[in-house]
């Protein structure tokens, strides 16, 4: 992998000489400092311990999520990757966002009805984050990998739960 030299990753782009194993760690790299990057510009600290937690959940299951779906799709046909995981992340997180607004509605309802709130101190409202991350992470990174399962295997009605 080229770490600074942009003018020998053109090159090699250019020429074919880099690898999908090598733009996979590229796409890994990306995600991971996504992943970590929110967490590392707040001053809304709820205290070393919890952030370290986040920032562990969060690369824990991006980097097995995203090899996962490396790995289903290279047990696959093996075509396609970065076209696949672009698209296919990209609906799949447009289905989380829409599931995570119609489930908030009720759930904030109950949660005003009961007069809970999780959000009584930094410590709690940062535990709530860390459960709802890892939660709707693990979701989204399960319905990916379904979708890889079904596009790189050629299952067409497979069920969701093997």
């Amino acid at each position: 992998m080229i770490w600074f030299d942009i003018k020998e990753l053109e090159r090699g782009l250019k020429n074919g000489e880099i690898s999908d194993r090598v733009i996979f760690n590229y796409l890994l790299g990306n995600l991971i400092l996504y992943s970590i990057s929110p967490y590392l510009a707040g001053s809304d600290s709820p205290g070393f311990l919890l952030i370290f937690l986040q920032i562990a959940v969060t690369l824990v299951i991006t980097v097995v999520g995203t090899s996962r779906t490396y790995e289903i799709n290279t047990s696959g046909d093996r075509r396609d990757y970065l076209k696949r995981f672009l698209s296919l992340s990209f609906v799949t997180g447009i289905r989380i966002f829409v599931f995570i607004i119609i489930a908030a509605i009720p759930i904030g309802i109950i949660f005003g009805i009961l007069s809970f709130n999780p959000f009584v101190n930094k410590y709690s409202e940062g535990l709530f984050d860390l459960i709802l991350m890892a939660g709707v992470s693990a979701l989204y990174y399960y319905m990916l990998t379904n979708s890889f399962k079904r596009v790189s295997h050629g299952q067409e009605n497979q069920p969701v739960v093997q």
